[in-house]
């Protein structure tokens, strides 16, 4: 039978080779030759195996030709779970990538590097597991032991995240050398990297990459940063976690910045500053709630147009609950009031009667005028004006408090559910062709109608220009739509 030295091929030919199936019949002579191969062909073989011959090899084979004792153990590396990682390893001053592949559950540890034994063993006594790992480089030093422990203990990793760090049996974080050049490496290559020197606990990684409840500050203000500082200091959420304040823990792990979590509009004067505040909003949005698995509750302050709050309602979905802070003087003290929503859906609820509020229904034509006029500025004979001089034979449709003065802070989410389900029988009543929303109400029940009321019609939201004392239609539902349904997401 002929038999090639595939220790003398060219490495890159070898691997090619394997790669395109040509060497499938020759796989236990490549095992037979196991420790006359670098780590880099061992890695490959190993792979290879496990990704395209697992459901015919025969394990047995590594028992007889690797020495590993058990069966089961076999069976687990050419079967089991595992995950490749990345180390960066610097060698002769010049960083690269070294992979490594791990497979846990087997009784032992099993890894093609015996002479890194001591360090492996130390991730076994921190994570309270055995495992096997193939390397597909020699490897100097201690900074693959954070990687591995990150990829053995933990499911859920950025794909943008490294580690480079060396460990003890405590999980303490360690330094390792050639930080600089490590930390350089990553960056060119788009890279986040975690090092000793930004985390000490090999918890702290854990905890924050497995975190499943997340409290999240967002905040819109037409004024400046320092009005977000402030209403972090209101923020009534989870502020600290582990080692760090919680939003400097996102930006670590998450690559999640502060400034995700916060937009200055400043003033908003032409139809394109409203479009661009909210495609701004839904790519922060969108950003968070794709980038943070699990459960999140947003924790919301807008201060700006009433009419940008309904906007910003109708992008927000219903599937995330909310906290409103709505900055207001009460009882002599002016100060932030929360006003949770657990179920968003609760607030798109029909009512049969109303507790809070008035209708006042004029039928006309079929482009339906919606004014929330809730507050103190007598909003109805002007917006009637505007919508006989602008819009053909309008419709009306009066949503008013029944109290008097202030709505109470405490009434605000029933309030606008009552809003909303009155806008929804209307709808479901009469057949209208477009809907244009005119507020003069408080900022967060705007938003809970918007919210509510969603995106699936045509027509137009007004804001009232200070500047030309008149109404102006600033943003169309169909661009929310668009912004909803599209690929505004970048």
């Amino acid at each position: 039978m002929l038999r090639f030295l595939f220790e003398e091929f060219d490495e890159g030919h070898l691997l090619a080779f394997l790669d395109q199936g040509l060497l499938d019949e020759h796989i236990e002579e490549l095992l037979m030759r196991w420790n006359l191969f670098s780590p880099k062909v061992q890695f490959a073989l190993i792979n290879y195996i496990r990704e395209r011959l697992k459901d015919s090899f025969s394990p047995r084979l590594l028992v007889k030709h690797l020495k590993i004792k058990s069966i089961e153990d076999a069976e687990q590396i050419v079967k089991g779970k595992g995950k490749i990682f990345e180390i960066i390893v610097v060698d002769k001053d010049r960083a690269n990538f070294a992979k490594g592949l791990v497979i846990p559950e087997t009784s032992k540890i099993i890894t093609n590097l015996p002479e890194l034994k001591n360090s492996l063993t130390i991730v076994k006594k921190l994570l309270n597991k055995n495992f096997a790992v193939f390397f597909d480089t020699y490897i100097s030093g201690k900074s693959f032991m954070l990687p591995l422990a990150v990829a053995l203990g933990i499911e859920r990793i950025p794909e943008d995240l490294r580690f480079t760090g060396a460990l003890n049996a405590m999980g303490d974080i360690l330094e390792v050398d050639h930080l600089k050049e490590k930390i350089e490496f990553a960056k060119a290559h788009g890279l986040r990297l975690i090092t000793p020197l930004q985390v000490k606990r090999f918890n702290t990684i854990k905890a924050y990459l497995e975190k499943d409840e997340w409290d999240i500050p967002f905040y819109i203000t037409s004024a400046g940063y320092e009005e977000f500082s402030n209403f972090l200091k209101a923020f009534i959420g989870e502020k600290t976690f582990e080692e760090f304040e919680v939003l400097k823990g996102l930006e670590l792990f998450y690559g999640l910045q502060e400034d995700t979590f916060y937009q200055l509009t400043g003033q908003l004067k032409t139809e394109e500053d409203w479009k661009k505040v909210c495609q701004d909003f839904y790519t922060r949005y969108y950003k968070i709630v794709n980038t943070l698995l699990g459960n999140k509750i947003f924790h919301l302050g807008i201060r700006g147009a009433v009419a940008l709050s309904f906007a910003l309602g109708v992008l927000y979905s219903h599937f995330y609950p909310f906290v409103f802070y709505h900055y207001q003087a009460k009882e002599g003290e002016t100060k932030y009031h929360t006003i949770p929503i657990y179920e968003p859906r609760y607030l798109k609820e029909r009512k049969s009667q109303y507790n809070y509020i008035n209708t006042l229904f004029e039928h006309n034509g079929e482009d339906l005028v919606i004014l929330l006029n809730l507050g103190h500025h007598e909003a109805v004979a002007d917006v009637k004006s505007y919508a006989y001089s602008n819009l053909n034979n309008p419709s009306f449709l009066i949503l008013e408090a029944k109290q008097k003065g202030n709505v109470p802070i405490e009434s605000f989410s029933e309030v606008a559910k009552e809003c909303a389900s009155a806008i929804q029988d209307i709808r479901s009543q009469y057949s209208m062709k477009t809907y244009h929303f005119f507020f003069s109400c408080p900022i967060p029940i705007a938003f809970m109608v918007g919210l509510a009321f969603g995106h699936y019609v045509d027509g137009w939201i007004y804001n009232f220009q200070k500047e030309g004392s008149s109404y102006q239609p600033v943003l169309e539902f169909r661009f929310l739509r668009k912004i909803r349904e599209g690929n505004v997401r970048n």
